[in-house]
């Protein structure tokens, strides 16, 4: 149970005969994706340089690049980026994120519906590789469903993406924990959706915040 096993779905999404932008939003009929590019732009600004990784179809990216100085989207395939807009302040980088390699440092870093398709391991990887792609003062943004009470793992055949799917929820307070061991502080998380949004008793949406702390 691991990255591979959520790539695996992923990719048959992308190759789909009924791909799409909204192919990735698994929750049928639902898409807050204003409420995430709303809460993004309250920490950017024009001049702002952002990394997007796992970026999908661009349904947050295509919200929000004409409001920043700068967009790099990470996303593995290409089947999912034709629907990024072209612009001249957006660039596609078609990798995952262990193989994304850039000498580039960014203002904010964004990981929306991402990281629960990590194992703990492979989220400490990830958050130290961020860590060391912001500036100074450089923020990070998660959101995605934690565990309200402890870690929740799916792993298995699910009847509603008709197909084997992996996801770990870790609890809140875990993924904060992860997140100041690999060197953030004022980490804060909030609630930006609406109560339906949370379809499951034991997991929540939140939003993450954390700055770059200075060694």
């Amino acid at each position: 149970m691991n990255n591979k096993d959520a790539m695996t779905f992923f990719k048959g999404l992308a190759c789909s005969e009924k791909n799409s932008p909204n192919v990735v939003k698994l929750a049928h009929n639902t898409d807050y994706t204003d409420l995430d590019a709303a809460f993004i732009l309250k920490y950017s600004n024009q001049k702002s340089k952002i990394l997007d990784i796992g970026t999908g179809t661009g349904l947050i990216v295509n919200k929000i690049y004409d409001k920043v100085g700068y967009v790099e989207c990470v996303e593995p395939y290409k089947e999912f980026t034709k629907f990024i807009n072209k612009s001249d302040n957006i660039k596609i980088v078609n990798k995952n994120v262990f193989e994304y390699q850039t000498k580039q440092k960014f203002d904010l870093i964004t990981l929306f519906g991402f990281m629960q398709y990590f194992i703990e391991l492979e989220a400490i990887q990830i958050y130290k590789k961020c860590y060391n792609l912001l500036n100074k003062s450089g923020i990070i943004i998660i959101k995605n469903q934690f565990g309200i009470t402890k870690d929740v793992n799916v792993s298995g055949y699910s009847q509603e993406q008709k197909s084997d799917y992996f996801s770990q929820y870790r609890h809140i307070d875990k993924e904060k924990k992860i997140l100041t061991e690999s060197g953030f502080n004022n980490i804060e998380y909030f609630d930006i959706y609406p109560p339906e949004a949370n379809r499951w008793d034991n997991t929540k949406f939140f939003a993450i915040v954390g700055n770059k702390k200075l060694r």
